[in-house]
């Protein structure tokens, strides 16, 4: 069911065509017909649900995902133009049966008979799902497009949908300047349909899904590229290193946990962090009970009451302090709680606090690099940043940040254990008020919370395995059953766009842009690597005669 626009989106969509003085006319001869409405032997079609079409014998056979637009009058004689989705195409060809075929291979004579175009048994039918209805004025021009409600009749001419109707029916944005040009929509024709995403997705949260090799990183720099140019400020989590060159090329700064002044206080972490970070630390202990409760009482007493930050000495001071409270001075207990939370020390990025407010400004790129880090570490970084974003949030007149996190199904796993899953699912529910959105990209949804995954409202799906589909099953949006089972076959760089009736309206299948800046994500070629090494192409065996068994 489509859901109806709002005054906002009508408004927005009126914007958005007057801004194309030269729109194309519905209904005049640029448009280009491909087809006709049919009626069904089971008399189901055309409905509200589905309509078929006949192929003209000229018409490329259309893939699914492809829009067209049907041509239709309302009760009152009023044009109108019915917009589908393409959700498969076949030939209807009763020479090659099963029985024809074999006729042919059987009977001593080549079988020859009319194609199609000169043929009245062979034809192609391709089925389409109706989705919105174009309102059309006196002069042919689109005036809106609303809920379907006009059901077209068999014989109704088909078109291929203008640039400018898909464009209002997905509500992509009309301007690249005033959005993410994240690529072109597939089958779209020539010169292709720009797939330019409004710039309110990025405050709904970005989800970007796919296995090894399906171009999900690409794609994350392609998003990376259009926000940079539009002033969005960044702050990225690097587990594999790819955004590290895009990074230095567009002015941003790459930092190393522990290094180039990037640390991260005590005051950043919670009391379960703190003791997740300490090895060998017994849970259920006096030890665990004093660390946790000094590191609170400081939390609650510096940093919320002050908004003063707190270090691995002052935790060990405090430790100090409140042991007589919880009545264990215990040399046993006060000692050894002691010694642990002085082992913080050897956390190389356990520090002072970043300065944000110095780096986040507009059109920055902070790039964390976390290669080679053990998971844990990575959740702790995780958490303390998100944590830190929040509290640049409630501060007065922040910007907007982008938090973009790769392979989060290593720090937000499905598990409501997970100090960072929390704080993540705090800011997928909230976080467009706190003017944090999130950018997530995994190999393996099956593993990532839930919770999150479906706050994510802009969804780019890749290539990926098929055991993966069921739990994508909830971000499909309208994406037909037909169009989804081409998932785990989408090309390299392709993928499906879904999302809410907020960010795209509908499913679309869109080829990513070519970057701008470098991709640091393409699988090695290590057989150059041989060749420099001095081994050429393949070489014949040559069994050495001492090598052979005595």
């Amino acid at each position: 069911m489509t859901t109806p626009m709002s005054n906002d989106d009508l408004l927005e969509l009126d914007e958005l065509l007057a801004d194309n003085a030269n729109q194309p006319q519905i209904g005049d001869m640029l448009e280009k017909l491909i087809g006709k409405i049919i009626c069904l032997p089971t008399g189901t079609s055309p409905s509200f649900l589905e309509m078929h079409v006949r192929l003209n014998p000229s018409t490329p056979s259309l893939s699914p995902g492809t829009w067209v637009s049907v041509e239709t009058t309302n009760d009152s004689s009023e044009p109108r133009r019915t917009l589908g989705r393409v959700v498969n195409t076949w030939e209807h060809n009763p020479h090659e049966d099963a029985q024809g075929s074999l006729i042919g291979d059987v009977l001593p004579f080549n079988t020859v008979y009319a194609q199609e175009g000169e043929s009245t048994v062979i034809y192609r039918i391709t089925e389409i799902e109706p989705m919105e209805e174009a309102i059309i004025n006196n002069e042919g021009a689109i005036v809106r497009i609303e809920e379907l409600s006009t059901l077209p009749r068999a014989g109704a001419n088909v078109y291929a949908a203008s640039d400018i109707i898909v464009t209002a029916a997905l509500g992509l944005a009309n301007d690249p300047e005033l959005g993410l040009e994240i690529g072109t929509l597939r089958s779209s024709g020539e010169p292709p349909i720009p797939a330019i995403l409004t710039r309110s997705a990025i405050q709904r949260h970005i989800f970007i899904g796919g296995g090894i090799g399906s171009g999900k990183s690409y794609t994350r720099g392609v998003i990376a590229e259009e926000l940079y140019a539009l002033g969005v400020p960044q702050v990225n989590i690097d587990v594999n290193g790819e955004m590290i060159d895009a990074t230095h090329q567009l002015g941003g700064i790459n930092l190393v946990p522990g290094k180039d002044g990037f640390t991260l206080p005590l005051s950043s972490l919670t009391a379960q962090d703190v003791i997740d970070a300490i090895p060998g630390l017994r849970s259920g202990t006096n030890i665990e009970t004093l660390i946790s409760y000094a590191h609170e009482e400081l939390l609650k007493n510096r940093t919320l009451a002050k908004a003063e930050y707190f270090g691995v000495e002052d935790l060990v001071d405090e430790i100090d302090l409140v042991a007589p409270v919880l009545e264990m001075k215990a040399a046993n207990t006060l000692r050894p709680a002691m010694q642990r939370a002085y082992s913080l020390n050897r956390i190389s990025y356990i520090g002072k606090p970043f300065d944000w407010d110095k780096y986040i400004k507009p059109g920055a790129l902070i790039n964390i690099d976390c290669r080679g880090m053990l998971v844990s570490d990575i959740r702790l970084i995780v958490a303390s940043i998100a944590r830190d974003l929040q509290r640049l949030a409630r501060k007065d007149n922040n910007l907007f940040v982008a938090f973009s996190i790769d392979e989060f199904h290593l720090v937000a796993p499905n598990d409501d254990k997970s100090v960072t899953t929390q704080v993540l699912r705090e800011i997928a529910r909230i976080g467009r008020h706190y003017k944090i959105g999130l950018i997530l990209t995994t190999q393996s949804p099956q593993d990532v919370d839930r919770s999150i995954l479906k706050r994510l409202l802009t969804r780019f799906l890749h290539a990926i395995e098929p055991d993966q589909l069921d739990a994508l099953r909830g971000v499909f949006s309208d994406a037909s059953e037909t169009l989804v089972k081409t998932l785990p076959k989408l090309p390299q760089g392709t993928c499906i766009v879904t999302g809410a009736f907020e960010t795209i309206r509908h499913a679309a299948v869109v080829n990513i842009r070519k970057r701008k800046t470098i991709h640091g994500g393409k699988t090695p070629d290590i057989w150059s690597d041989f060749v420099s090494a001095g081994w050429q192409g393949k070489r014949d065996i040559n069994i050495l005669e001492d090598s052979r068994d005595q």
